[in-house]
């Protein structure tokens, strides 16, 4: 499909584009928050949320892990595990304020004695907050929450470098992602549209190393809610050790997959051996294997930069299969059928 203004405006109902397009003023406002105090210590960090508010946690635990001691988890559920106690500092994250999952892992930590920090744009979370005087984030409503990334993540990011444990960003970040997304929102051409074309009308399998599977996770969740599509993801070298074999059967799926190689220069040598070996070995059986390559100068620059190219990758993919990609109708579906009985 030839993408033009008018395709968009036929199924970006409710113009996706501009929220993407906005993305750099987020990520910068995000940044410039004002983050209350926390002065409790604490020996361990736990992530609580669900989707999209999520991802925040599993970039920073990545971030955190390379250079500190502390322990980071992220927990996607209702219940918290036995090690998060009156030492951990909690952070949790629901857009909406409403995930009742985070809710109640929110309830738990006020039952723990946790440190806890909440981000939220309102709801139950913000109430909660406002009675029990927890520290509280306060960022933009009226977005679907993937798209609020920049407002979830770099808040936390600029607490973390206020207690000294990641350092300060500067203004040429801001300005790197400002670039990728002019990049990517010319519909004339661009390496996101590239991608997508190839996508659409196939499976798409995506590989990374661990410490990039945040970014290939946060692809996945786009194209599932935004494309309305199914992909997977795995990471090396486990794939090497199971995946592999997958390649047989059924034989009218293997022969329409996509499958996608994320390289980013940092890797080890063995790594890198293994991603050449590996898309060897599977390029004889699946439709097509391709190897991006990650810009940006390090381990961070490289992540946002992955997942800028696959929230604009889901855009176009929502495009080519002609779908609005701001419409959840299963998910609210889901949400409305729990209500019911309590």
């Amino acid at each position: 499909m030839e993408l033009n203004e008018k395709i968009m405006r036929k199924y970006d109902k409710r113009n996706m584009f501009y929220l993407l397009k906005n993305f750099p003023t987020h990520c910068y406002e995000g940044y410039s928050y004002f983050i209350p105090e926390l002065n409790k210590n604490f020996d361990k960090i736990v992530f609580t949320g669900m989707g999209g508010s999520a991802i925040s946690g599993d970039i920073i635990k990545v971030l955190l892990e390379e250079k500190n001691k502390l322990p980071v988890f992220v927990i996607r559920d209702y219940v918290l595990p036995e090690y998060v106690d009156s030492n951990s500092l909690l952070i949790v994250e629901s857009y909406s304020g409403d995930t009742e999952e985070t809710i109640a892992t929110l309830n738990l930590g006020l039952k723990k004695n946790c440190s806890i920090l909440c981000v939220s744009s309102n709801g139950e979370i913000e109430k909660i907050s406002n009675k029990k005087s927890i520290p509280f984030i306060k960022i933009p409503t009226g977005m679907p929450p993937r798209c609020a990334f920049g407002y979830l993540f770099f808040p936390i990011y600029k607490f973390f470098v206020e207690k000294k444990l990641l350092m300060p960003l500067k203004k040429s970040f801001f300005k790197k992602i400002e670039d990728w997304v002019n990049d990517f929102s010319s519909v004339n051409n661009n390496k996101a549209i590239e991608i997508s074309k190839k996508i659409y009308g196939n499976f798409l399998l995506i590989y990374s190393e661990n410490r990039f599977y945040p970014g290939i996770l946060r692809w996945k969740t786009q194209i599932a809610e935004n494309s309305k599509s199914f992909s997977s993801i795995n990471v090396l070298p486990e794939m090497n050790h199971n995946e592999i074999m997958s390649f047989y059967y059924p034989n009218w799926l293997i022969k329409k997959m996509f499958v996608l190689f994320i390289s980013s220069g940092l890797e080890n040598e063995r790594i890198k051996k293994r991603i050449e070996i590996t898309s060897n070995i599977i390029s004889k059986k699946v439709k097509e294997v391709i190897e991006i390559k990650l810009e940006g100068d390090d381990l961070f620059e490289k992540l946002i930069y992955l997942i800028v190219l696959g929230d604009w990758v889901s855009y176009y993919l929502a495009m080519e299969n002609k779908v609005d990609p701001t419409e959840t109708k299963e998910i609210k579906i889901l949400k409305e059928d729990m209500k019911k009985g309590g």
